[in-house]
């Protein structure tokens, strides 16, 4: 604005100095045109404040935009190790927890073993004694095993040797009893014509001939390619 006005005096004072040597319109004119070239320097000069203005608050938004976008990368820097770390944490706990189910299912993997090497052992060892005639011994392990074990797959085999044992030992209503669970509950089970042969074993043991025939009948019907069914045939050739 100094400048302006500046200029406005020299344009002022050069028009007295030439007043002698212009016409009043001449000067007018002279002063018109100094007038318009301040005023267009003035605006040109505004237009340059108000632009500089603009770059300056320009600037100061892209140095705002440079702060925020530090700030969003710090941000997301922390967001992502915290997902590297919950990811690593998951990892390591589904890895521990894999483990521990590993570790349970052979461990109860093992025991199962183990039950059934144990229980097959007692049969054994209960089957040994019906073999050798010791009965009484026989039942009363046999009946331990079936009590203890009423659905392993040697339920039936344990049934019908309860049933050769108490057959040893007379017990012939407790040997039917015992081939009949067989039959019942395993008719498929290999021992399963065994244990039909049995009962008429029984039966014709308690003088109960006729049902002996019966249970012989029966096992050539329902086991006609057995071993058993071979011996029954010869019994009931026999008989005849």
């Amino acid at each position: 604005m100094k400048r302006i006005a500046a200029l406005l005096v020299l344009a002022f004072a050069t028009t007295h100095a030439n007043a002698g040597l212009f016409s009043d319109d001449d000067a007018r004119k002279q002063i018109v045109d100094l007038q318009t070239q301040v005023s267009s320097q003035d605006q040109r000069i505004q237009l340059l404040e108000a632009a500089n203005k603009r770059m300056l608050d320009l600037v100061n938004q892209l140095e705002q935009l440079k702060q925020d976008l530090a700030t969003l990368r710090g941000q997301n820097e922390t967001l992502q190790y915290n997902l590297d770390e919950a990811t690593k944490r998951q990892k390591d706990l589904y890895v521990d927890l894999d483990t521990r189910v590993r570790t349970i299912e052979q461990a109860k993997a093992q025991a199962v073993q183990e039950q059934q090497a144990s229980n097959q052992q007692s049969l054994d060892a209960a089957i040994a004694l019906a073999k050798g005639g010791k009965n009484k011994d026989a039942v009363n392990a046999l009946t331990q095993f079936i009590q203890a074990n009423p659905d392993s797959a040697h339920t039936a085999t344990a049934q019908y040797w309860l049933g050769v044992s108490q057959t040893g030992l007379k017990n012939y209503k407790a040997a039917q009893a015992a081939y009949g669970a067989v039959l019942d509950q395993a008719p498929d089970d290999p021992v399963a014509p065994d244990a039909l042969y049995g009962r008429a074993v029984a039966a014709n043991a308690a003088g109960d001939k006729k049902g002996a025939r019966a249970y012989l009948l029966q096992l050539l019907e329902k086991y006609p390619s057995s071993d058993k069914a071979a011996i029954a045939k010869k019994a009931l050739l026999t008989t005849n």
